[in-house]
């Protein structure tokens, strides 16, 4: 599982707070979510942060 983080949409940093199969929402500067292909992002892998599922 990931938490949010930051991604380059464009040229522009914005906040990805989901990854769907071929999309992500993201919150552009103005507050609202709006979805981007993948494709269109730009992200530093090792900046990720993924998060373990805990055993239950």
């Amino acid at each position: 599982m990931i938490d949010a983080f930051d991604a380059q949409l464009e040229g522009e940093k914005v906040r990805v707070t989901a990854v769907l199969e071929r999309t992500c929402v993201y919150v552009d500067r103005g507050g609202d979510r709006r979805l981007a292909r993948k494709e269109e992002l730009w992200v530093e892998a090792d900046k990720l942060p993924i998060r373990s599922r805990g055993l239950v």
